[in-house]
């Protein structure tokens, strides 16, 4: 079978015959899941051995699990090397993969406007 020779690992072949034995009923959407996640991305092979033994030793055996854990230590290993970009924002720092959004800031005017005319109203009352 494709999937169980995609990595030469005794780890990865522990995992698809524990895979395969736990959902003998979904082999086939198993399949595809392992190659949807693995098959067409490079692979850090580090970080696939330390997912693969988490979900072994914790016993979460679909591919989905084992992709979510490979992504947690993936951004893990990101961080640990200064991986995370660092930008100011609002006098904090953030550490992050991603550029904060640019927000647009109203402005006070239309509030001032909005108290001026209540107060009016309040007084003519």
């Amino acid at each position: 079978m494709f999937v169980s020779r995609m990595f030469n690992r005794e780890s990865w072949k522990r995992f698809t015959s524990q895979n395969f034995k736990h959902f003998s009923r979904y082999v086939r959407d198993q399949c595809l899941e392992a190659k949807r996640y693995f098959a067409s991305k490079e692979i850090d092979l580090e970080i696939l051995e330390r997912a693969l033994q988490y979900c072994l030793e914790n016993d979460t055996l679909s591919f989905s699990n084992l992709n979510d854990t490979y992504i947690y230590f993936q951004r893990e290993a990101e961080r640990a090397n200064g991986g995370g970009q660092e930008v100011k924002t609002l006098g904090q720092r953030y550490q992050g993969h991603h550029q904060p959004l640019d927000v647009s800031k109203r402005s006070l005017s239309l509030y001032e406007e909005f108290l001026t005319q209540g107060e009016k109203r309040h007084e003519s009352l």
